[in-house]
């Protein structure tokens, strides 16, 4: 029998009402010392609640919900002078929990017993505030429109779908810039194998050899112009080739250089994937052997880097991440890794009713999954009930929930990719009541 992820919520919940979990993510000593309406444990619950409709309404319904209504309101400024008295890497090391717990304790999906990695950038609309518009910079849209702008990056796991590690950095932050970031987490925290899958963003020669200096695997996907060689092997008949990088860029040398990596020559494997559309992909490889891994297999592997576009879009659409809570950096940063947990927490859930939906659904023509905006709508105050009460009984009921209205898989749907111009989705002044 599989082991069930309450085990994991309940670790949680014990770090989240410790005392040295305070002590460590308090910005004083003088912090959280006295008794107050919303004491720390209870600050940490309400920001991963979803908090999404108009502050005030939220706080008085947390603190009727957590207190039996024996307290009936907070007020918008006593939350937002409390919230100033903590940092956000307590989200950071809360998400941390479930990454040591799955990848430790629990089985994993793989392919050929690797994990497949997907890294990727977004830039993130932030309220318009002096303070951060001087550290975000004032970027034009379509509308000519200016808003402050963030560069959020993920570290994604595609087929456990969970985010490993996230950053968010001022908006001219390159993305490979953050990923030796990532890099540093991934080599400290996941000891299985894992396999790369990369947009062209990350097609440079310093990504590559920093790859292979760790001992794992990379595919990425190439430039049609990323040099020559490309070039004629996307016009020529081949499906696959090995060449050797015996020379790099300027720029790549720079980043070698800071990594401390002299470059030395090193051998990758193109292969080229033609779509349904006549188009032709080349990718570059570190798996060599053609025996192994045939060429026509990274046609649906490299597709499953499509995992990190449906979670930004998850992100952004069904959590919301860009509907921020106040408009100072730190409650930026608060709300940001508050949503990367929430999103985890979400993932988690999600796997032990999913089993238990396979399960049942095991005569039926088609593939269910659940529905990840209906289950995200029911763990709003659920969740909270379930790090409130000591019994199983909540989370169950939860997973109940998940179980109702599934989603049919549909394989092999596509649709184009539209680019909208629009102002900020979420502006401060105008949130949601109901």
């Amino acid at each position: 029998m599989k082991k069930e992820k309450k085990l994991i919520i309940k670790r949680i919940k014990r770090k989240i009402f410790s005392n040295s979990f305070m002590e460590k993510y308090r910005k004083s000593d003088r912090y959280f010392t006295r008794k107050r309406k919303m004491p720390f444990p209870s600050l940490i619950l309400f920001m991963i609640n979803l908090v999404k409709q108009t502050l005030q309404k939220e706080l008085t319904h947390f603190i009727n919900l957590i207190s039996s209504g024996k307290i009936k309101n907070i007020s918008k400024s006593a939350f937002s002078q409390s919230r100033l008295k903590f940092k956000p890497e307590a989200f950071i090391e809360l998400n941390e929990v479930i990454i040591d717990e799955i990848y430790n304790e629990y089985e994993i999906k793989k392919w050929n017993d690797f994990l497949l990695i997907g890294v990727d950038g977004s830039y993130l609309s932030l309220p318009d505030s002096k303070e951060l518009n001087e550290k975000y910079y004032r970027k034009t849209n379509h509308h000519e429109n200016f808003t402050p702008k963030a560069k959020s990056s993920t570290c994604y796991d595609l087929l456990n779908d969970l985010i490993i590690t996230s950053q968010i950095e001022t908006p001219d932050c390159h993305e490979i810039s953050l990923f030796s970031r990532h890099m540093d987490f991934l080599k400290e925290k996941i000891k299985h194998k894992y396999l790369f899958i990369l947009d062209r963003g990350y097609a440079a020669m310093w990504v590559m050899l920093y790859i292979l200096k760790e001992k794992k695997d990379f595919i990425i996907r190439l430039p049609n112009d990323w040099n020559e060689e490309i070039q004629n092997f996307t016009n020529s008949d081949e499906k696959t080739r090995i060449i050797e990088i015996v020379n790099c860029s300027f720029p790549s040398k720079k980043r070698l250089k800071e990594l401390n990596i002299d470059f030395e020559r090193f051998i990758v494997r193109l292969v080229k994937v033609i779509l349904d559309n006549g188009e032709i992909e080349v990718l570059a490889t570190s798996l060599l052997d053609e025996v192994k891994y045939p060429s026509l297999i990274f046609k649906e592997l490299y597709f499953k880097r499509w995992g990190i576009e449906t979670n930004y879009d998850h992100l952004k659409n069904n959590i919301q991440i860009e509907n921020f809570t106040g408009k100072s950096e730190l409650a930026i940063k608060q709300d940001f890794f508050a949503n990367m947990f929430i999103m985890n927490l979400q993932s988690i859930l999600i796997s032990d009713a999913q089993e238990e939906l396979e399960e049942n659904n095991k005569k039926t023509k088609r593939e269910y999954k659940i529905n990840r905006n209906l289950s995200l709508g029911y763990m709003k105050d659920k969740i909270i009930e379930i790090f409130l009460k000591d019994s199983n009984v909540e989370y169950e009921e939860l997973r109940q929930l998940f179980k109702i209205n599934p989603c049919p898989i549909r394989n092999g749907r596509k649709f184009p990719r539209i680019l909208y111009p629009r102002a900020r989705k979420y502006p401060m002044t105008k949130k949601k009541a109901v």
